[in-house]
């Protein structure tokens, strides 16, 4: 039921609800690493949901864009500082040996929000599209494509020559 309510959110724009409805820009996310194992595997997808940053407590996991780059990541919250006006939250992924690295942690304003929900190993499918095997893929799905289209125009271009 899960899989059949994420495919419609995919499939059919449904993504753009999903973001007004779980108030976040990224409402669906697909584990990539191992740095949360034994909670999430790589290949869970992960439902995610914008909260209020000062509702988020130690021992949540949050969702957030990396100080040091474009990427997201999903660690758990394991200390809170204010400092002005702004919160930072000092984390640690699971499995990691110590804490993520910034200092003094991650900016509230860089928080996309909370797990809510994880759906094992379903998002295997998405990772391996994203390399090589994935491009393989496609590139070979595109050429099949043609390839029908080439002969069932050649086919309906004969009869219509009878």
């Amino acid at each position: 039921m899960i899989l059949i309510g994420l495919v419609f959110l995919v499939t059919y724009g449904g993504m753009a609800v999903a973001r007004i409805v779980m108030n976040t820009e990224s409402p669906i996310m697909v584990v990539p690493s191992t740095s949360m194992v034994p909670t999430l595997n790589v290949g869970d997808i992960v439902i995610v949901k914008g909260v209020d940053p000062s509702t988020i407590t130690v021992g949540t996991i949050i969702i957030f864009r990396s100080p040091q780059g474009s990427i997201d990541i999903i660690h758990r919250v394991i200390g809170i500082v204010k400092d002005g006006n702004t919160l930072y939250f000092q984390t640690k992924g699971d499995h990691n040996p110590g804490p993520d690295p910034w200092s003094p942690g991650v900016p509230e304003y860089d928080v996309k929000g909370v797990l809510v929900a994880k759906i094992p190993y379903i998002g295997y499918v998405t990772l391996t599209l994203q390399g090589p095997l994935g491009v393989i893929l496609i590139a070979f799905l595109i050429f099949l494509m043609i390839i029908f289209e080439y002969y069932d125009s050649k086919k309906r271009s004969s009869r219509g020559a009878n």
